[in-house]
C-alpha cells in the first residue's frame, strides 16, 4: 500500500502548534491576559477560514446549518480551555498532554461516527494514553500549580476530539469548504458577541505582548487550517491525531534547546526534575505515531 502522504500535514502542524504555544506563553509573561489571546485567536480564525467560502459552488439546505454550528461550539470551548491551560501550566507539560485527544478521538470515532478501527490503531491509542500518564504523573502527584493545567488539558482534549470527529463525519457530505468556512465564521461571530468586553483590553496590551499575540495567533490559525483540511479531506481523524500527538516532543525539544534564548522561557530550569518524565512520556507518544504509520502502510 502506498504511504498516506496526508499524514505529513499533522506532523508539521504539530511543530507549528508548539511554536505558537510558546509565543502565547511569552505574551502572557509580558502582560497579555488569557481572554486577550482568545480574542486574537478567534478573529484570526475568521480571517483564515472565511476565504474558503469563495470555493463553495453549491450550498447545502439551510436545515443542515446546525452541523457546523455544533462543531463551532466544540472548537470555541476547546480553544478557551486550551488558553486557560497554557496560562496555568508549563508549555512542556500542557502541549504533550494534549495528546490525550488521540485516544478520545478514536473512541468518539467509533461511538459517534461508527468507524471501525484496526487493532493496531487501538494499540497506538493505548500507547499514547500511557505516555500521557507518565508525562503528567509528577505534576498530578503534587496536586497544585500544574494540576489545574492537567484538568484543563483533558477538558480541551474532549471538546477538540469531538470537533475532529464531527468535521470528518459531516464535512464531506456538507461540502468541505462550506463546512470549514461556516464553522470558523460562526466562531468569529461568537467572538463578536463578546467584543464589547474583549476588544478594549485586547488592543491595549503592551507592545511586545501584542507582537507575540499576533505571531501566536497567525501560527495557530495556519496549523488549524491545515489540520481542518486534512481531516475533512481524509476522513481519518484518528490517524491524523496520532501524528499530531508529536506536539509533545516538539514542545520539549523547543523548551530544552532554544526556549530561553528564543522565547525567554525558563521551564528547562524551573521544571528540571520533571523534564525526564515529560520526555519519557513524549517518546511513548512517538512510539504510538510509528505504530499508526506502520498500520496504514
Amino acid at each position: 500500500m502506498e504511504f498516506p502522504w496526508y499524514l505529513l500535514v499533522p506532523l508539521l502542524a504539530a511543530g507549528v502548534y508548539a511554536v505558537g504555544s510558546l509565543f502565547f506563553k511569552q505574551a502572557y509573561a509580558q502582560g497579555a491576559g488569557m481572554m486577550d489571546a482568545f480574542f486574537w485567536m478567534n478573529f484570526g480564525s475568521l480571517l483564515a477560514f472565511t476565504p474558503l467560502l469563495w470555493w463553495v459552488k453549491e450550498w447545502p439546505p439551510l436545515a443542515e446549518c446546525w452541523k457546523p454550528a455544533v462543531t463551532a461550539g466544540f472548537i470555541y470551548s476547546g480553544t478557551l480551555t486550551t488558553f486557560a491551560a497554557i496560562r496555568a501550566g508549563d508549555v512542556s507539560l500542557v502541549t504533550p498532554l494534549m495528546g490525550t485527544k488521540v485516544v478520545l478521538t478514536a473512541l468518539l470515532a467509533v461511538f459517534l461516527a461508527g468507524t471501525r478501527l484496526p487493532p493496531g490503531m487501538w494499540a497506538a491509542a493505548l500507547l499514547t494514553t500511557v505516555g500521557v500518564l507518565v508525562l503528567g504523573w509528577r505534576d498530578l502527584k503534587k496536586g497544585q500549580g500544574n494540576a489545574a493545567a492537567v484538568g484543563l488539558c483533558l477538558l480541551s482534549s474532549v471538546t477538540f476530539a469531538g470537533a475532529d470527529v464531527l468535521i470528518g463525519h459531516w464535512g464531506p457530505g456538507y461540502g468541505r469548504p462550506a463546512f470549514l468556512g461556516t464553522t470558523f465564521g460562526l466562531i468569529g461571530l461568537l467572538s463578536l458577541a463578546t467584543v464589547r468586553w474583549q476588544a478594549p483590553t485586547a488592543f491595549r496590551v503592551p507592545g511586545p505582548a501584542r507582537r507575540h499575540l499576533g505571531l501566536g495567533a497567525a501560527l495557530m490559525n495556519a496549523q488549524t487550517v491545515a489540520m481542518g483540511l486534512c481531516i475533512v479531506g481524509s476522513n481519518d481523524p484518528t490517524g491524523v491525531n496520532i501524528l499530531y500527538g508529536t506536539r509533545g516532543l516538539w514542545s520539549i525539544a523547543l523548551v530544552w534547546f532554544v526556549g530561553r534564548r528564543w522565547f525567554g522561557n525558563g521551564e528547562r530550569d524551573s521544571a528540571h526534575g520533571a523534564m525526564g518524565l515529560r520526555l519519557t512520556g513524549s517518546l511513548l507518544i512517538l512510539g504510538a505515531v510509528v505504530v499508526a504509520v506502520l498500520v496504514r502502510r
